[in-house]
Parts: C-alpha cells; structure tokens; sequence
C-alpha cells in the first residue's frame, strides 16, 4: 500500500499519542473529520494498525537498567534456551532472530549488579555460547506486551 501525507500524518499522530483526536488530526491535515476516520479504517482493514497501546516506563517501577541481550546458541537449541528465558525474572521479551545471533532479549533489572547476574546466569545455560548486551541510555518506554507486571514490580 502506497502512503500519502494524509495518511502518513494520521500514523504519526496516532504513534506519539493514541488518544489523539480525529479532529485535531483533520485540521493538521486541512482535510474533514470522515477523511481521517475512512483513512484510518482502511489502516486498519490493511492490516497496517493492529491495535493502540500504551507504553510503561519501567524506571517509575524500581527497574533502573534495561538492556537487550543478543544471544548465541546451539542452533539446535533455539526452542529450549527461549524457554529458559522466559522463565527468568527480568526477561521480558525473547524471540528467534536471524543473523549474527539467535535470540534477540530485552532484559531489566534494578541495579546494574542485578544485571550481570543475570547475564552469567543466562550465560550459564548449556546450550548458550554467547550473551552480548548493550544497556539502554535512552527512551525506556516499553509496550505492555512486552512488559510483564506483577505484585513485585509495584514494590
């Protein structure tokens, strides 16, 4: 599907705040409120919005470090290191990758002590090679699907 500037704005706006008005969308614009409600519809119908979400700052919940983690594995192995992973407390988001590394983690922990053991204990799986992580400086915003809550996160 090709964009025009109607389009790409409604995907702009509607990416910094969900709850951005129609109407405020179609003044930006200088096109009707029920240009920028069809328009959108047909977002959706395409397949390119799939839902509106919110996004969780885990550092208001006592997470102060936020890494991913690239990891290397017995090719063999995907299956059972990804469930290891989500096991582990502080792992909140793994899957397959393809390229240099196998799995692809986004990892969190409230102290960069936290953080290391983590990774060692990650490293320490059998059928892992190699755990390289690279922590977050910036933008901690996650989206709740990848952001598991529980009673000791809001400790």
């Amino acid at each position: 599907m090709r964009f025009d500037k109607v389009d790409v704005a409604i995907l702009r706006a509607l990416q910094l705040d969900a709850r951005t008005r129609y109407s405020k969308i179609a003044n930006t614009c200088n096109v009707s409120v029920d240009t920028i409600i069809k328009r959108y519809k047909k977002l959706q119908q395409k397949g390119i919005v799939k839902q509106t979400t919110l996004l969780l700052d885990p550092r208001m919940l006592g997470y102060e470090v936020i890494a991913n983690m690239a990891i290397d594995v017995e090719p063999t192995s995907v299956a059972e290191v990804l469930g290891f992973l989500k096991e582990q407390e502080g792992v909140t988001f793994a899957t397959h990758s393809m390229g240099q590394y196998d799995i692809f983690a986004i990892v969190m922990s409230h102290t960069m002590n936290e953080m290391n053991s983590l990774k060692e204990h990650i490293q320490s799986h059998t059928m892992v090679r190699e755990v390289n992580t690279s922590i977050w400086v910036d933008q901690f915003l996650l989206c709740p699907q990848n952001f598991e809550l529980n009673n000791e996160a809001s400790q």
